[in-house]
Protein backbone atom coordinates (compact mmCIF):
# COMPACT_ATOMS: atom_id res chain seq x y z
CA UNK A 1 0.00 0.00 0.00
CA UNK A 2 1.34 3.42 -0.89
CA UNK A 3 1.92 6.19 1.60
CA UNK A 4 -0.57 8.40 -0.22
CA UNK A 5 -3.32 5.81 0.10
CA UNK A 6 -2.50 5.23 3.77
CA UNK A 7 -2.62 8.96 4.52
CA UNK A 8 -5.94 9.28 2.73
CA UNK A 9 -7.37 6.41 4.78
CA UNK A 10 -6.04 7.95 8.01
CA UNK A 11 -7.64 11.27 7.11
CA UNK A 12 -10.90 9.49 6.36
CA UNK A 13 -10.85 7.87 9.78
CA UNK A 14 -9.83 11.06 11.62
CA UNK A 15 -12.41 13.19 9.84
CA UNK A 16 -15.14 11.18 11.54
CA UNK A 17 -14.41 12.74 14.92
CA UNK A 18 -12.19 15.73 14.07
CA UNK A 19 -14.93 18.37 14.55
CA UNK A 20 -15.66 17.21 18.09
CA UNK A 21 -12.03 16.98 19.16
CA UNK A 22 -11.13 20.30 17.52
CA UNK A 23 -14.03 22.03 19.24
CA UNK A 24 -12.91 20.63 22.60
CA UNK A 25 -9.35 21.78 21.90
CA UNK A 26 -10.56 25.28 21.03
CA UNK A 27 -12.67 25.41 24.20
CA UNK A 28 -9.70 24.32 26.32
CA UNK A 29 -7.49 26.91 24.64
CA UNK A 30 -10.04 29.63 25.28
CA UNK A 31 -10.33 28.65 28.92
CA UNK A 32 -6.55 28.56 29.19
CA UNK A 33 -6.30 32.09 27.83
CA UNK A 34 -9.00 33.26 30.24
CA UNK A 35 -7.94 31.39 33.40
CA UNK A 36 -4.18 31.35 32.93
CA UNK A 37 -1.42 28.87 33.61
CA UNK A 38 -2.99 27.55 36.82
CA UNK A 39 -5.72 25.80 34.80
CA UNK A 40 -3.32 23.89 32.55
CA UNK A 41 -3.39 20.59 34.46
CA UNK A 42 -7.18 20.52 34.70
CA UNK A 43 -7.58 21.33 31.01
CA UNK A 44 -5.15 18.61 29.94
CA UNK A 45 -6.99 16.05 32.08
CA UNK A 46 -10.31 17.26 30.65
CA UNK A 47 -8.96 16.82 27.12
CA UNK A 48 -7.73 13.29 27.89
CA UNK A 49 -11.04 12.39 29.53
CA UNK A 50 -13.04 13.59 26.53
CA UNK A 51 -10.69 11.71 24.19
CA UNK A 52 -11.42 8.57 26.19
CA UNK A 53 -15.14 9.10 25.72
CA UNK A 54 -14.68 9.66 21.99
CA UNK A 55 -12.53 6.53 21.68
CA UNK A 56 -15.18 4.51 23.49
CA UNK A 57 -17.94 5.89 21.26
CA UNK A 58 -16.06 5.28 18.01
CA UNK A 59 -14.97 1.79 19.08
CA UNK A 60 -18.47 0.79 20.20
CA UNK A 61 -20.72 2.28 17.58
CA UNK A 62 -18.56 2.35 14.49
CA UNK A 63 -16.91 -1.06 14.74
CA UNK A 64 -17.85 -1.90 11.15
CA UNK A 65 -15.63 0.92 9.96
CA UNK A 66 -12.69 -0.79 11.61
CA UNK A 67 -13.39 -3.86 9.49
CA UNK A 68 -13.21 -1.65 6.40
CA UNK A 69 -9.80 -0.32 7.38
CA UNK A 70 -8.55 -3.76 8.41
CA UNK A 71 -9.56 -5.13 5.02
CA UNK A 72 -7.45 -2.40 3.46
CA UNK A 73 -4.46 -3.40 5.60
CA UNK A 74 -4.52 -0.82 8.40
CA UNK A 75 -4.78 -2.06 11.96
CA UNK A 76 -6.93 -0.54 14.67
CA UNK A 77 -3.89 0.30 16.79
CA UNK A 78 -2.23 2.14 13.89
CA UNK A 79 -5.42 4.11 13.21
CA UNK A 80 -5.79 5.20 16.84
CA UNK A 81 -2.08 5.96 17.25
CA UNK A 82 -1.97 8.24 14.22
CA UNK A 83 -5.30 9.93 14.91
CA UNK A 84 -4.63 10.60 18.59
CA UNK A 85 -1.08 11.77 17.88
CA UNK A 86 -2.41 14.26 15.33
CA UNK A 87 -5.10 15.41 17.74
CA UNK A 88 -2.70 15.92 20.64
CA UNK A 89 -0.30 17.73 18.30
CA UNK A 90 -3.09 20.12 17.28
CA UNK A 91 -3.99 20.57 20.96
CA UNK A 92 -0.39 21.40 21.88
CA UNK A 93 0.00 23.79 18.94
CA UNK A 94 -3.16 25.65 19.97
CA UNK A 95 -1.81 26.02 23.51
CA UNK A 96 1.54 27.30 22.22
CA UNK A 97 -0.25 29.74 19.96
CA UNK A 98 -2.38 30.98 22.86
CA UNK A 99 0.79 31.58 24.92
CA UNK A 100 2.22 33.67 22.07
CA UNK A 101 -0.98 35.74 21.88
CA UNK A 102 -1.01 36.61 25.59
Amino acid sequence: MTIRKTLRLLLTFYSGFFPATFLISLACTGLFMYLGLASLTVLIWFKLFTLGIIIYYISSYKYKEFLYFQNLGISKVFLWTCALSADLLIFAMLFILSLKLN
